[in-house]
């Protein structure tokens, strides 16, 4: 089974808008008010600020583009999954391109979003919840996502899963053999 190039365009803007455009600015929101009601001011000046956050925004949309790109090309399948339960599915083990460095490329990508959302906004409090984030999401992925990918590829995944990291990437990739 594969995905229609409708499906998958329309899984890419979809994953768009969560990850770079709707989850951002929620987080915005957050930071900005966590840092009224500490009484925090921005930490560096604007010019570098606006440096750090283009270079993680990019670094984060890249791995989020080419985790998406895998998933559908590679594990004919779509990134949407709620509690266990994926939407589309992916048929085959994605354990390749961005996957052989970490098992949950989006979600790294996600936190460099965050990252970079926290330079824009000059937020101290935007840098300390990043990590909070970062947690939330790693319970989040043991929890639901990773017992649904056990059920469905067993072994294979078992075996992935003792070898590469789930979220800070290896230096050298995974390699099935």
């Amino acid at each position: 089974m594969t995905i229609g190039i409708k499906k998958a365009a329309l899984g890419l803007i979809l994953t768009f808008i969560g990850l770079v455009f709707v989850l951002p600015i929620v987080f915005w929101l957050v930071s900005v008010q966590a840092d009224n009601a500490f009484r925090v001011g921005p930490i560096l000046p604007i010019p570098v600020s606006l440096i750090l956050a283009a270079t993680f925004i990019l670094i984060g949309i890249f791995w989020i583009t080419w985790a998406y790109s895998y998933l559908v090309f590679v594990g004919k399948g779509l990134p949407f999954e709620v509690f266990g339960r994926a939407l589309q599915p992916t048929q085959v083990l994605v354990t390749t391109g961005p996957y052989a460095y970490t098992r949950n490329p989006m979600v790294l990508g996600a936190m460099f979003v965050l990252l970079g959302v926290a330079f824009l906004a000059r937020s101290p409090s935007g840098l300390l919840l990043v990590p909070i984030a970062a947690l939330i999401a790693y319970i989040y992925l043991v929890t639901f996502e990773e017992k649904a990918l056990l059920e469905r590829f067993g072994a294979d995944y078992e075996e992935y899963r003792r070898n590469v990291p789930a979220l800070i990437p290896r230096l050298n990739p995974y390699i099935r053999e």
